[in-house]
């Protein structure tokens, strides 16, 4: 993985650290001035009273409707760059959720990201909206939420949270491994690039086994993972979206057999750590997908001594070099390819927390 980029550390419970005003926001009935709001939290607003001043967009065409009604706006600014859900469980009515590119007062559908008008949060309510896509720090985006009636309006939060269903720090690597759900490969492909990485490039049976192990039946279920093979410029030809050397591979029996003359894209069958070709669509498979981001997620690794990523060099880290003595991985701090005593200098020198 040659890509490097920082993403938000997996927290599918909201925090209200570091947040930019989410107590006061209501949203602004005026898309020509949404309101300014940053980060993860939950911002309040409200539709009672509010006006339908935004276009119709394909879309948000739910149900034979493609307006979003009484809507109030926000411009949000992404902190750092990562994998979000924006959604509006627990508001009091049946919402519509609109998210476009760039805060350019009343923007049209040309830049509409997402739309959605019924959706099933983790609390079971329904009738509820929820967008997931990849930010990137320092980007904004305006924020429309609105009802799917013409007569709909209430009360909520717009909340922002990590959108990942899971992530970890490979230790052998020190790459960022981030599972999302994902539909098709090319719009897996599509958000792991929007995150910082790519679709996971499997180099050894090593990383394969690490893989199987920590995500495989990620939340009890054998996963169909999208991972980054593929043979779409020449059939027969598999390569990693990453541009790496193909030097590694699993198939199962059998495959890839191109079946229909159709199957280009590598998933990775969790529960056996096998692999199938398929076609983009993904066929009638449930998928998830699997980006790897550089350096830890890091956005270039600024604490290469901290082996354990707990933001200290310490006891800990030390033992990781004693323990790897003479061979490679993480704990090859100075990257010469052998742990020795030029990786324990390198703790010593960063020992304390790291800036």
């Amino acid at each position: 993985m040659r890509h490097s980029q920082h993403f938000f550390a997996a927290t599918l419970a909201v925090t209200t650290l570091g947040l930019s005003g989410a107590t006061a926001q209501s949203g602004s009935d005026a898309c020509a001035t949404p309101e300014p709001v940053s980060g993860l939290g939950a911002f309040p607003f409200s539709t009672v009273g509010a006006t339908t001043d935004g276009t119709a967009a394909a879309l948000c065409n739910f149900f034979s409707n493609s307006q979003v009604y009484n809507d109030v706006w926000f411009c949000w600014t992404a902190t750092e760059s990562g994998l979000l859900n924006f959604t509006t469980c627990g508001a009091s009515f049946d919402t519509k959720l609109a998210v476009y590119l760039g805060c350019n007062p009343c923007p049209d559908e040309s830049t509409m990201i997402a739309c959605n008008d019924d959706a099933t949060c983790t609390t079971g309510a329904t009738l509820r909206s929820i967008v997931t896509f990849g930010v990137v720090a320092g980007e904004s985006y305006i924020v429309r939420i609105g009802a799917y009636a013409a007569t709909g309006t209430g009360t909520g939060n717009l909340t922002v949270e990590s959108g990942a269903l899971g992530e970890l720090t490979n230790p052998a690597n020190n790459h960022r491994y981030v599972l999302y759900p994902a539909t098709t490969w090319s719009g897996a492909e599509a958000t792991a690039q929007a995150i910082g990485g790519n679709l996971v490039a499997i180099n050894d049976a090593e990383e394969s086994a690490w893989i199987q192990s920590e995500f495989g039946t990620f939340g009890g279920t054998n996963r169909r993972i999208w991972i980054g093979a593929n043979d779409v410029a020449v059939e027969g030809q598999w390569e990693w979206t990453t541009g790496e050397p193909f030097t590694f591979s699993a198939w199962n029996a059998g495959e890839p057999n191109n079946a229909s003359g159709i199957e280009h894209y590598a998933e990775f069958f969790g529960d056996v750590a096998l692999w199938n070709d398929m076609p983009d669509s993904g066929g009638t498979a449930v998928h998830v997908a699997l980006a790897e981001i550089g350096d830890g997620g890091g956005g270039g690794n600024t604490c290469p001594a901290d082996i354990d990523n707990d933001g200290w060099v310490a006891g800990s880290d030390m033992a990781a070099v004693l323990g790897s003595w003479g061979g490679s991985g993480a704990a090859d701090i100075d990257g010469d390819g052998v742990v020795g005593g030029a990786d324990i200098a390198a703790i010593l020198g960063s020992w304390g927390e790291c800036p």
